[in-house]
């Protein structure tokens, strides 16, 4: 059988852009991991919510690969994504002391009592006055989040004033969770939250600072009895998705406007949120399991604002120094759109 020049040069002029198609449409995909259990909030949110969100915007352009088990822990989750061990994994800031100042701000007692709000709200000021300091040097911010406030929580009674936790030695994640208890007269130890059943089991603290969704994320319903809490925190925790520069830099232009619009401020928001409904399901839960939450006396609440108060504007001056960025005006920003999101809402 006989082929024309003509359908010899059609044949494989389709057979090439078939392949230049092909590998304009080469799926990329992207290794993800995290330090939280398999149920908690975070781990569900990456491995399911989030990895379909990705897909779906990069029509398959992308895919998540979500790692069973992160190949490092949660305080070198930096330094993992930095290094290449995987291409996306959040960090929270105050786990890593020292290397950021400037994320303090979204930490701050009293900001809101909504994680979805501060999310939101956090990733705004992020963009307009943090990221210019360029403190994620070394890997690609993808968005700013929080978990829900953090609240004094204690095995036995409930702690209702200064004198009542001075000398305690308390659990608190790093950051000014720690100079919050340490204003108070506290002992802070500064451990992951996946060390805190054990911290508790055996005695080896008094109490901790955390949000509600422990219970049931990390199992500590069977261990609070009681649960201080005060508006908007007694701290909140500053937290950040992030990615490995390299990876990050060898998508395509259309892979990266897709993933841009499942990260900033869509991710705050889902986040946040994914952080509330977490918090509601573990009230329910401490609430089953015959745990007792109180609000924190008029008292209290001023004794922590008075101790606390030298303690920002150090901060403010400390970070202002080291960043160039005025901190004590990102921080009144930062109130301010906490306001406008929660008016919005």
């Amino acid at each position: 059988m006989m082929i024309s020049r003509r359908t010899f040069v059609t044949a494989v002029a389709g057979s090439a852009l078939a392949g230049r198609t092909a590998v304009a449409r080469a799926q990329t995909v992207l290794t993800v991991s995290g330090w939280t259990p398999p149920k908690h909030h975070f781990t569900q949110l990456m491995q399911n919510v989030w990895a379909k969100m990705v897909e779906q915007e990069s029509d398959g352009l992308l895919k998540i690969r979500y790692l069973p088990r992160a190949p490092m822990g949660a305080a070198q989750t930096f330094d993992g994504v930095r290094d290449s061990l995987v291409d996306i994994s959040f960090i929270a800031h105050g786990y890593t002391a020292g290397r950021f100042v400037l994320t303090k701000v979204a930490e701050m007692p009293f900001l809101a009592n909504k994680a979805e709000t501060l999310s939101v709200a956090y990733q705004r000021i992020f963009e307009r006055r943090l990221a210019k300091a360029n403190e994620h040097k070394g890997v690609v911010p993808l968005a700013m989040f929080t978990p829900g406030p953090g609240h004094l929580m204690s095995p036995g009674q409930a702690f209702d004033d200064v004198a009542s936790i001075r000398g305690k030695k308390i659990r608190a994640p790093g950051g000014i969770a720690t100079q919050v208890a340490e204003a108070l007269g506290a002992a802070p130890l500064s451990r992951p939250a996946s060390e805190l059943y054990e911290l508790l089991a055996g005695g080896i603290v008094d109490g901790a600072f955390m949000p509600a969704d422990v219970f049931g994320g990390w199992r500590l319903e069977d261990l609070i009895k009681s649960v201080t809490s005060v508006p908007g925190g007694f701290y909140n925790a500053s937290f950040a998705l992030i990615m490995n520069p390299a990876k990050y830099d060898s998508l395509s232009g259309d892979q990266k406007t897709a993933l841009k619009k499942v990260t900033g401020e869509v991710f705050s928001r889902i986040a946040g949120r994914a952080s509330d409904e977490a918090d509601t399901r573990g009230w329910k839960l401490f609430g089953d399991k015959g745990g007792k939450r109180y609000p924190a006396s008029d008292t209290f609440i001023a004794q922590i604002r008075q101790r606390f108060a030298g303690t920002e504007e150090a901060w403010a001056k400390q970070a202002s120094n080291d960043t160039g960025v005025d901190a004590a005006a990102a921080l009144a920003d930062l109130r301010t759109e906490i306001e406008r999101v929660n008016a919005a809402r």
